[in-house]
């Protein structure tokens, strides 16, 4: 949620005072740069998305691309605010794959359940244009 609303994370991390860093948090480092190392491309050098941050869904977006981490599912499908631009092609980096629905009011995602990640269900929006010039907008849930 943390780059989708334009901010940097910075862990807390120190030395013991031996200078050793705890193993939970060498744990922890670990886990994120292997997560940052595959699905990375939604972090680095992206805005905050067209929607802004919510409890359940948090937006970046770089060029033509549009990242919708979905941090919380409440229901079979998240629906969005319409945008300006038409959805060309649609993935989902963490597995499976995305049903997009699209009209002038609405986009519906769907996810098969068995695709769903307990923490972040990462969907890639590819657009017929620029993602950059969209007006942000504030989500109800």
């Amino acid at each position: 949620a943390c780059a989708g609303g334009d901010g940097n994370l910075l862990f807390n991390v120190g030395p013991t005072p031996d200078g050793v860093i705890e193993a939970r948090q060498v744990d922890r480092l670990k886990e994120m740069g292997a997560w940052m190392d595959k699905y990375g491309q939604s972090i680095y050098g992206t805005r905050s998305g067209p929607w802004k941050p919510s409890p359940s869904i948090a937006s970046t977006r770089k060029d033509n691309v549009i990242y919708v981490h979905v941090l919380k599912w409440n229901g079979p499908s998240v629906t969005l605010p319409a945008i300006a631009r038409k959805i060309t092609a649609s993935s989902v980096l963490t597995g499976g794959t995305v049903t997009v629905q699209q009209d002038d009011k609405q986009i519906v995602l769907s996810v098969p359940q068995e695709n769903r990640q307990e923490i972040d269900t990462l969907i890639k929006l590819e657009l017929d244009g620029s993602a950059m010039d969209i007006q942000a907008i504030k989500l109800v849930n």
